[in-house]
C-alpha cells in the first residue's frame, strides 16, 4: 500500500497533514493549488517522497529528476550545476517550458537563463511532485509541459536533523545539513549545502555555497505563515564546445580555458494565511528575488554582469467543503533585468498580471469534474543603450475541463482538455548576442491546446501510472542559426506516451519502469514535416530494489535516451545525436543507529555520449562518477 499511496501523491500528505497537531501544516496541499486530494485532480502526478530522495543516491535535484521521474536532462558543462531539466517533448530552451516551484514561489526567470540547481540544497526538500501537461490554466507562463513542485521540510514537533557530507570522483565534495524544530506555535529550519568539484572537463570546475532560515508559524490558529530566506554563491567554469576532431582527440579537454562564470542569489518569500470561517480562508504570498550573474568569456569576447530584481504577489480565496473546491485568486509578477556588457547596456522590464478561477466539484461518490480558467496581461518594455524600446503587450488566457472516475482504493481513470501559452523570454524578444541587439516587436505567445486520457491501477503488487496525450502548439519559438533571429513556427504538434510500474516482486524485491514516448513535428510552410531538434522519441528508467535487512538497500538503474537530431538542426540534415544507455549503482547501508553509509557509481560502464549539440559544436556528457559518503540524522 505504501508504494501506492506515494504514486498517487498521498505520501506528503499523510506525513504532514494527518498528524494533526504533531506537525505544522503547509499552506498548500494539493498539486493543483485546490485544496483536495491529488486523485480528484485530472492530471498525472508523482510525488517523489523524503525516502525516495534517499533511497536513490542522487546528490542533486537534477540527477533526482532524472532518475525518479525519467525527465530529459541536458548539460553544455558536463555536470548537474546549470543542466536543463524539461519534459514533454521540448528541445531547444525546454527549460522555459517546464515550470519550476519552490513552495509555490517561481524560480524560472523572464530570460533564456537556466536554473542554478544548486541553490537549492536537497537537504531543504521534503518532497517533489512532478505533475504531467500544459498546466497553464492554473500555473500561467512557463507550464507547458508541466511543472515541477519543490515542496521543503516543515518542522516536526520534536527536533529531527542531518548531517552528511560525500566525496568522490573528479576531487568532489558535498556537504550539508538541516535542522529543523518546533516551538510552541513557531517552527524553525536551517540549512545549508557545500559543494565542489574540478569536474569531469577542463575548465568544468564548480563551487556552490547555498543556506539559509525558514520559519513558520500559526498551525493552531485562524492565522497561519512562514517566511523563508534563501542565499547562494556559485562560481563555475563555461568548457564550451568541441569539434569532432577535438572531442576523438580527448572528450575532456576545452578549447576555452579562461571562459567563466559567477553568481549569487537572495531569495525572500513569505506566505500568510487566514482561516475566515469552517470553509473559507484567504491565502496570501510574497516573492522577492535578487541575483546577480557574472560572465567573463574572452573566447567570444564577451563580458556580461546581469543583475535580476523580481517582485511577486498571489492572493488565493479558497473555499473548502466535502462535494466541491473552489479558489479565486490573482498572480501579480514585476521583474526587471539589467545587463552591463562590453558592448552596450541594456535595461529590460516585465509587468503581467493574471486573474484565474479553478474548482474540484463531485458529481458522485465516484466521479469528480476539474475546470480552471486563466486570463493575464503582460507588457515588456525598455531601453538598449540610449535608445528607448517599444512596450510589447500581450494578452493571453489559458483553461482545461477534466473528469475523473475513481475505482476501488485509488484505482482510476481520467480525462482533460486544456489550453496553454507561453510568453516570448525578453531576450528572445531583444536579440543581444550577435551585437547590436535589435528588437523583434513582432515575436508571438506561443499557445495551444492539449488532450491527455490518464490511468493509476494496481493489481496485486503491481503499481500502474500512464497517460496518453497529444498537443496542438501554434506560434512555437525557434532560433533560426541562417537569419540571426527568433521566429515563430506556424504549427508544432506532439503525441506521445508517459507510463511508471512498479511491481513489489517479493518483501526483499521492487522493481520499476519509467517510460516516456513523444513524437514532435513541425507543420506548414517552414519545415513541414522535420522533427523538432534535440527531443528523443524515446526515454527508458529501469530500476530494482533488493532489501535483505533493514539496514542494508542495493539498487541497480539503467537510463535511455533514444536519439535526436541536433540543436538547430530543423531541416533534419545534420547527423543525428547517437542513443545511449547510462547504468548507475545506489548503496544505503545503516551502520548504527542514526548513521547511514551510502555510496553510488553514476555512468557505470564510463559511456562515451553527447549530452547536448547545436550543429558542429559538441557537448560531451560525464564520465563514471564513484561517491561514497555518510548520513547522521536524529
Amino acid at each position: 500500500m505504501y508504494r501506492l499511496i506515494k504514486w498517487w501523491g498521498f505520501s506528503w500528505l499523510a506525513g504532514s497533514v494527518l498528524l494533526g497537531n504533531a506537525e505544522l501544516e503547509p499552506m498548500e496541499v494539493s498539486a493543483l493549488r485546490l485544496e483536495t486530494e491529488d486523485k480528484n485532480l485530472a492530471a498525472r502526478v508523482q510525488v517523489i517522497d523524503q525516502s525516495d530522495i534517499e533511497r536513490s543516491g542522487a546528490l542533486d535535484l537534477v540527477e533526482l529528476l532524472r532518475r525518479e521521474a525519467n525527465l530529459q536532462v541536458r548539460s553544455t558543462s558536463a555536470n548537474s550545476a546549470r543542466s536543463t531539466v524539461s519534459m514533454g517533448g521540448f528541445g531547444e530552451n525546454g527549460q522555459l517550458r517546464t515550470l519550476v516551484l519552490l513552495d509555490g514561489h517561481r524560480l524560472n526567470t523572464i530570460d533564456q537563463s537556466v536554473i542554478n540547481w544548486y541553490t537549492i540544497p536537497i537537504s531543504l526538500v521534503e518532497s517533489i511532485e512532478v505533475i504531467r501537461g500544459g498546466q497553464a490554466g492554473t500555473y500561467g507562463n512557463h507550464a507547458v509541459g508541466g511543472v515541477i513542485k519543490i515542496n521543503t521540510k516543515i518542522p516536526p514537533k520534536e527536533p529531527s536533523g542531518s548531517l552528511e557530507t560525500s566525496a568522490g570522483s573528479f576531487n568532489s565534495l558535498h556537504v550539508r545539513g538541516a535542522y529543523s524544530q518546533k516551538l510552541g506555535e513557531f517552527g524553525v529550519t536551517i540549512f545549508g549545502d557545500r559543494v565542489e568539484s574540478e569536474g569531469y572537463r577542463v575548465n568544468g570546475d564548480h563551487e556552490a555555497d547555498a543556506g539559509g532560515v525558514r520559519l513558520d508559524w500559526g498551525n493552531d490558529s485562524e492565522f497561519r505563515g512562514y517566511f523563508s530566506l534563501n542565499l547562494s554563491k556559485t562560481d563555475f567554469g563555461l568548457p564550451g564546445d568541441l569539434n569532432a576532431s577535438a572531442l576523438s582527440a580527448d572528450r575532456r579537454q576545452t578549447t576555452d580555458p579562461d571562459d567563466r562564470g559567477n553568481e549569487e542569489s537572495d531569495y525572500g518569500r513569505a506566505g500568510l494565511s487566514f482561516e475566515i470561517n469552517k470553509d473559507w480562508r484567504w491565502e496570501n504570498r510574497f516573492g522577492y528575488q535578487d541575483r546577480e550573474v557574472g560572465v567573463n568569456m574572452p573566447s567570444a569576447t564577451w563580458i556580461a554582469d546581469t543583475k535580476y530584481e523580481s517582485f511577486s504577489y498571489n492572493p488565493i480565496l479558497h473555499y473548502n467543503q466535502d462535494q466541491a473546491d473552489w479558489i479565486v485568486g490573482m498572480d501579480y509578477f514585476k521583474d526587471e533585468v539589467s545587463a552591463d556588457t562590453n558592448f552596450d547596456d541594456s535595461v529590460l522590464e516585465r509587468s503581467s498580471i493574471a486573474v484565474f478561477v479553478s474548482t474540484r466539484y463531485a458529481l458522485s461518490d465516484h466521479w469528480n469534474w476539474n475546470g480552471n480558467l486563466r486570463i493575464e496581461k503582460m507588457g515588456n518594455s525598455g531601453r538598449y543603450g540610449d535608445t528607448p524600446l517599444n512596450e510589447v503587450k500581450n494578452d493571453q488566457w489559458a483553461g482545461a475541463i477534466g473528469l475523473v472516475k475513481e475505482f476501488k482504493l485509488e484505482d482510476r481513470i481520467y480525462g482533460t482538455i486544456r489550453r496553454y501559452y507561453r510568453y516570448p523570454a525578453i531576450d528572445e524578444i531583444l536579440l543581444a548576442w550577435p551585437p547590436p541587439s535589435s528588437l523583434n516587436g513582432n515575436l508571438r505567445p506561443e499557445d495551444g491546446f492539449e488532450v491527455d486520457l490518464g490511468v493509476d491501477w494496481s493489481i496485486d503488487r503491481l503499481f500502474l501510472s500512464g497517460r496518453i496525450f497529444r498537443q496542438w502548439m501554434d506560434d512555437e519559438i525557434i532560433y533560426n542559426s541562417s537569419t540571426w533571429s527568433n521566429v515563430n513556427l506556424e504549427k508544432t504538434r506532439r503525441m506521445g506516451l508517459d507510463l511508471s510500474m512498479d511491481w513489489q516482486m517479493h518483501e526483499c524485491f521492487l522493481a520499476g519502469v519509467r517510460y516516456e514516448y513523444i513524437r514532435a513535428t513541425m507543420e506548414g510552410v517552414t519545415f513541414n514535416g522535420s522533427k523538432i531538434p534535440l527531443v528523443p522519441e524515446g526515454l527508458l528508467r529501469l530500476f530494482i530494489e533488493f532489501n535483505p535487512h533493514d539496514t542494508l538497500l542495493l539498487r541497480l538503474g539503467g537510463s535511455y535516451v533514444g536519439e535526436s537530431y541536433r540543436g538547430s538542426d530543423f531541416e533534419n540534415t545534420a547527423a543525428k545525436l547517437d542513443d545511449y544507455w547510462l547504468y548507475d549503482i545506489a548503496v544505503n547501508y545503516q551502520w548504527v543507529e542514526n548513521v547511514t553509509l551510502f555510496g553510488g557509481i553514476e555512468n557505470l560502464l564510463d559511456e562515451s555520449y553527447l549530452s547536448t549539440a547545436f550543429g558542429p559544436g559538441l557537448y560531451p556528457g560525464e564520465g563514471r562518477k564513484v561517491t561514497a559518503g555518510l548520513r547522521y540524522s536524529f
